[in-house]
């Protein structure tokens, strides 16, 4: 979703440089905006479902930026990357999230979002902020005009790395 992606990004307040990693990267919506936003980023977006890692190069090449794809499931796909400043975690569990942390530079930010609200509580306790996102779009009814179809919620949470 748009929205929650704009919040994403918002919550990673990115640096004009350095190493952004997109963690379960899926379409890599949020790695190709990292890199319009932030040219001079190196974004490395990790997917481990290879038609998936194959629609990020096609995205980042139809968006013109540069964005390094690891095909793998984290947290190993991690091994080997360069540490992150800022992080984005997309998909997996908790065990991703703890992995993606331990690798954060100092100052860095971790973004993640859930579903779940028990995956959510628990990234919330280990980052220290989480906000719900809930959109509604407008969709037609008849020809008498529109009513907000609600989109199931997703949880956005932020914070530091380990200090």
């Amino acid at each position: 979703k748009a929205e929650v992606r704009a919040i994403v990004l918002s919550k990673l307040a990115l640096p004009l440089g350095g190493v952004v990693w997109d963690v379960g990267a899926g379409s890599g919506s949020v790695g190709v905006e990292c890199a319009r936003l932030a040219p001079a980023l190196r974004v490395i977006a990790v997917e481990r479902d290879p038609d998936q890692a194959e629609r990020i190069v096609a995205n980042a090449e139809a968006h013109g930026v540069s964005v390094d794809v690891v095909e793998g499931s984290a947290p190993t796909a991690l091994d080997g990357l360069p540490d992150p400043d800022r992080a984005f975690v997309g998909g997996g569990g908790l065990d991703v999230l703890d992995a993606v942390r331990a690798r954060l530079r100092p100052g860095g930010v971790v973004v993640a979002t859930y579903a779940l609200l028990d995956r959510a509580v628990a990234a919330h306790e280990r980052l220290g902020n989480m906000a719900q996102v809930s959109v509604a779009r407008a969709v037609r009814v008849g020809g008498l005009g529109a009513r907000l179809a609600p989109e199931n919620p997703v949880f956005v949470c932020w914070g530091p790395g380990p200090s």
